[in-house]
């Protein structure tokens, strides 16, 4: 007797469907998986047993052989166990009933028979969604992530036997207790939101205080704040050089308050790289926010480009459409900087090992800071006690090849006394937030027939295009181009970046003032690197 069910796993940001037969036949009581099973899909074997034995039915005393496919995929993890489950406990479900067929089950199983939460749920989800898949059956402590995905039916389980009883309902009676059992879910969550709701709401704002900078708390340094603005309205890398103690960390952390809110498609692929990170199991819905990462410089090469064994997410895909923040970039390992080439240039990153090949979206701001010298204190009040090429080698760090992938420079000064006892109120973040707002609308209409949303992302086609210059502005910027020695890659970033300063002024042409604030962001490119 052979039973058919299915089952995913996650592959990636995605999933894949798998399809299982379960071949209970006369024979020696041998429980055995085939199809390239890997060692937590071989362990289910024991899990099954106990939690088919501990819900309450009887295990078969016979030759139980379970397939998997495609046999060529190896297959990780323990989401198949529910699969495999009902599989085995086909002589319990209700032949008439066609939902099996119709249904993927996901699921890791304890032994007594309850199921666990797991990672990567929505991803595997939503997968199912495009291949056409009727019904998903999951742990019910996952349906919060997944109560937004409307183009399947799921239905959230807390057990074997709970899996067992909603199978064999009737349609109507199905269909009444998932909307029940899925309004529980959600009220239960919500009472929980909502104890103790004082002390919540007291807890909530300490951490926004600890995590949220607003930029009203950043005396001085208006440029380098500027510069921020135009960083995320336009979606360009930008780094900031500086002394110890000059507000750069200060700075970057902000411009997380500044960061608008994604739109639809964005916020399920950031749920999506949530999920299958595990970082998303109790929130509700979609991720309304985006990411903003900042590894250590002792970070590994994998920890942020991604890899490993099981195809980790790196930080680099964790950041995906928001920030991606190297606070002292000397100071990590020059190959971990320079795998960075290709994300900041494709917007992705193609990992490729010996038993897989994948694609991970890492379209992010780059944001970086560092002191001038390895002292720190080159060029500032304090006396700088690094020899020349002590100073050469620690700037020499950073390539060449990186440093074209930086649109903005921006030195950080020393900050005034006057400015730190200044009285005079500094602009808050909601107030830049909404002037980026407006920019990046104008950028989507702007870019609504093509396949790029920010300006940062035009090609030199594009950017010639889309740069509409006036007079007084075409004649300034072949001044700085004759007169600076520039080359096309510098005078098309300068164009990008003219081009958000005008869109955030809501113009439709780049005049002179947006070419030469422009210019004034690659000064210190010139000054601490000295490439033309």
């Amino acid at each position: 007797m052979i039973n058919k069910t299915k089952s995913g796993i996650l592959y990636g940001i995605g999933g894949i469907p798998i399809d299982i037969e379960v071949d209970i036949s006369r024979g020696m009581p041998i429980f055995s998986i085939v199809g390239l099973a890997g060692t937590e899909v071989k362990e289910s074997k024991e899990r099954v047993k106990s939690a088919v034995i501990n819900s309450g039915y009887v295990f078969p005393l016979n030759r139980i052989v379970v397939n998997l496919s495609p046999a060529d995929l190896k297959k990780d993890g323990s989401y198949l166990d529910l699969g495999i489950c009902i599989g085995i406990l086909s002589e319990y479900l209700n032949k008439k009933n066609n939902d099996i067929e119709n249904s993927v089950f996901l699921g890791e199983l304890s032994l007594d028979g309850n199921l666990r939460s797991m990672e990567g749920i929505f991803s595997i989800v939503l997968s199912m969604c495009e291949k056409k898949i009727k019904r998903v059956y999951i742990p019910a402590d996952n349906y919060l992530e997944c109560s937004e995905i409307d183009s399947i039916e799921i239905v959230p389980v807390k057990s074997v036997r709970d899996c067992v009883d909603i199978i064999n309902m009737s349609d109507f009676k199905k269909k009444d207790f998932i909307k029940k059992r899925k309004d529980e879910i959600l009220v239960k969550n919500r009472k929980q939101f909502f104890v103790n709701l004082n002390h919540y709401k007291n807890l909530e704002k300490n951490k926004e205080n600890e995590i949220n900078i607003d930029f009203e708390e950043i005396k001085g340094n208006k440029v380098t704040k500027r510069c921020a603005e135009i960083s995320v309205a336009g979606g360009h890398n930008m780094l900031m050089i500086g002394p110890p103690g000059t507000g750069k960390t200060m700075i970057a952390k902000a411009m997380k308050g500044i960061l608008p809110k994604p739109n639809r498609d964005d916020s399920i692929v950031i749920t999506r790289i949530m999920s299958s990170a595990g970082l998303n199991r109790s929130s509700i819905g979609l991720v309304k926010n985006r990411p903003f990462r900042q590894p250590h410089h002792s970070a590994t090469k994998i920890s942020i480009i991604g890899g490993g064994a099981k195809a980790m997410l790196g930080e680099i895909t964790l950041a995906h459409k928001g920030i991606l923040f190297f606070d002292e970039l000397p100071e990590f390992d020059r190959n971990t900087i320079e795998a960075l080439r290709q994300p900041l240039e494709d917007g992705c990153i193609n990992i490729s090992r010996l038993n897989y090949n994948i694609t991970y979206p890492s379209d992010f701001i780059f944001i970086a800071s560092m002191n001038p010298c390895s002292c720190g204190f080159y060029n500032s009040s304090k006396k700088c006690i690094c020899r020349q090429s002590e100073i050469d080698k620690y700037r020499g760090k950073i390539s060449g090849p990186i440093l074209d992938r930086i649109d903005l420079f921006s030195e950080v000064s020393e900050i005034d006394y006057e400015d730190i006892s200044s009285k005079k109120e500094e602009e808050d973040s909601i107030t830049i937030k909404n002037r980026i707002e407006v920019a990046r609308k104008i950028q989507l209409d702007r870019f609504r027939s093509t396949n790029i949303d920010l300006n940062s992302q035009m090609s030199t086609e594009q950017a010639i295009r889309y740069c509409e210059l006036t007079g007084k502005a075409e004649k300034t910027i072949q001044m700085i181009y004759r007169k600076y020695g520039l080359n096309n890659r510098s005078y098309i970033k300068i164009l990008k970046v003219s081009r958000t300063i005008a869109d955030l002024r809501n113009s439709k042409d780049v005049d002179e003032k947006d070419i030469m604030e422009a210019f004034s962001y690659r000064r210190a490119y010139y000054k601490y690197f000295s490439r033309g």
